[in-house]
C-alpha cells in the first residue's frame, strides 16, 4: 500500500512539475497581396504545402534570402506554395524591396499581426507547413544553404 501511494505522489509531483507545452501555430491568415487587389487566404491553399517566410523591408538577411524563395517557388509552383510575408503595412515599401531584388515569388504585407500569432520573433523566419498546414519546419535566420535546405523539405512533402 505504501508503495502504491509512492508512485501515485511521484506521479502527482510529475505531473505539477511539466509546463504546458506550446501549441504548434495554424497557418490561418487573410493578407493583400503586394502590387495587386488580391488577398491571399490560408484557406485557400488547402491540399498544398505552404512555405512562409516572414520579412521586413529593413533587414538584409531578409533580402539575402529571397533568391532561395524564388528558387523553392519555381522549382514547386503547382506542387506547394512559397510566399514571401512582410511585416510592413507600406505596400510601397514592399514594392520597392520586389523591384530591387527581382522577387518572383508572391509578396504579401501587412503580416505584423500574423507574425506574432505565430511566435515569430526575429527576420526572416520561414515556417513550412505540410498538406494538411500542420508545421514541419522552422528556419530562424539566413543561411547560405537556404535553397538546398528548402527543395530539400519541399520534396518529401511533394513526392
Amino acid at each position: 500500500m505504501k508503495k502504491l501511494f509512492f508512485t501515485l505522489f511521484l506521479a502527482l509531483f510529475a505531473a505539477a512539475c511539466l509546463q504546458e507545452l506550446p501549441q504548434a501555430p495554424k497557418l490561418e491568415a487573410e493578407l493583400p497581396v503586394a502590387g495587386s487587389e488580391e488577398i491571399w487566404k490560408t484557406a485557400d491553399q488547402k491540399g498544398q504545402p505552404v512555405l512562409i517566410a516572414f520579412m521586413g523591408t529593413w533587414c538584409p538577411w531578409c533580402k539575402r534570402s529571397l533568391p532561395a524563395l524564388d528558387a523553392a517557388s519555381d522549382a514547386f509552383a503547382g506542387k506547394a506554395v512559397v510566399v514571401g510575408a512582410f511585416v510592413d503595412d507600406d505596400e510601397d515599401a514592399v514594392l520597392e524591396v520586389i523591384k530591387q531584388h527581382d522577387m518572383k515569388t508572391k509578396a504579401l504585407y501587412n503580416s505584423r499581426e500574423v507574425s506574432q500569432q505565430m511566435g515569430v520573433a526575429g527576420f526572416p523566419h520561414i515556417m513550412l507547413f505540410d498538406k494538411k498546414h500542420r508545421l514541419v519546419k522552422v528556419w530562424n535566420g539566413y543561411g547560405p544553404d537556404l535553397e538546398v535546405q528548402f527543395k530539400e523539405e519541399l520534396s518529401k512533402l511533394t513526392d
